[in-house]
């Protein structure tokens, strides 16, 4: 049995973007690696869908059931529909997946892997420890002020399930949600993280807002957070080639074509607006690579 694995954690609205990246992660993950994709909702057509992801190298588990008996307290008072299971899951990872998994690969499920995971893999949590990159928020920061903060984003973890601090996390979001400052899961895990965190190179989780200002041969994880998505069109800055996959995907089987989620005309319409726009002032200023962001990709890193 291998003792790590990549995990996802879906409701029935995203799961069609998360299939393609535990697709993806399958792709470039080592065999001596699983890939699992745990849904948090009942799904009509899960035993098919099952079938056909197993036929990939990826499984897809039930988890509604104990996650409702880990957050379903939760569920009813603090998250009033605004925040989905599916979110805080990754707190309560180690009560849900098998005892087998020590090393544990978290994703969330607007991930694209564009590269081989081999570092990531190879790379061992120690136990109490975990593997986070620094936040969309903490990179911007550091390109205007040049302030070098360890505040991380929770898209993309790794840990070891001994010493995991999720329960912690949870606990604090149950009694004082005020401190986690509107980010949830990710504000209570920066809160207790103390000195477990191990930061790691932003290749393993780059933010779409600064695909204009990198090389794509440089990354392996491109987290996709906030709108637009790429399932939902191509914008800037990212490109055809980055939404064609759904595209394709939507082709390869009608039970994915069934799980895709679309967004209305006009929200489109606005996107493609902002997106041209963006696109002719980066075309106009003539930027490349930004030396900047590129040196958050290589240094004194784990991994």
């Amino acid at each position: 049995m291998n003792n790590q694995c990549v995990v996802y954690v879906t409701d029935v609205e995203y799961s069609f973007p998360t299939i393609l990246s535990a697709l993806q992660a399958r792709k470039f993950a080592s065999p001596a690696t699983d890939v699992c994709v745990l849904m948090s909702e009942h799904l009509d057509n899960f035993d098919e869908l099952r079938s056909l992801l197993a036929t990939s190298g990826v499984d897809l588990i039930d988890a509604t059931e104990a996650l409702q008996d880990s957050l379903g307290k939760l569920d009813g008072s603090h998250f009033q529909g605004r925040i989905s299971v599916s979110t805080m899951a990754k707190l309560v990872l180690c009560e849900i997946l098998p005892a087998n998994y020590t090393q544990i690969i978290y994703l969330d499920g607007d991930t694209q892997i564009v590269s081989d995971l081999g570092g990531l893999e190879n790379a061992l949590v120690p136990e109490g420890r975990f593997f986070a990159a620094r936040d969309y928020t903490a990179i911007h920061d550091f390109l205007d002020t040049g302030k070098n903060s360890h505040y991380f984003n929770a898209g993309v973890l790794k840990f070891h399930r001994n010493g995991w601090i999720g329960q912690e996390a949870l606990e604090l979001f149950a009694r004082n949600p005020e401190a986690c400052e509107g980010k949830h899961d990710q504000g209570a895990l920066n809160y207790v993280c103390g000195s477990s965190l191990i930061l790691v190179s932003n290749r393993w989780n780059f933010p779409k807002q600064f695909l204009h200002l990198v090389n794509m041969s440089a990354l392996s994880i491109v987290h996709y957070m906030a709108h637009p998505k790429p399932w939902h069109g191509t914008f800037f800055p990212w490109t055809d080639r980055e939404s064609q996959v759904y595209v394709d995907l939507r082709k390869a089987h009608p039970i994915y074509n069934s799980l895709y989620r679309g967004i209305t005309f006009d929200r489109k319409a606005l996107y493609k607006y902002r997106s041209m726009r963006a696109r002719i002032k980066h075309a106009i200023e003539a930027n490349g690579p930004n030396p900047r962001v590129q040196s958050l990709l290589v240094g004194d890193y784990a991994v």
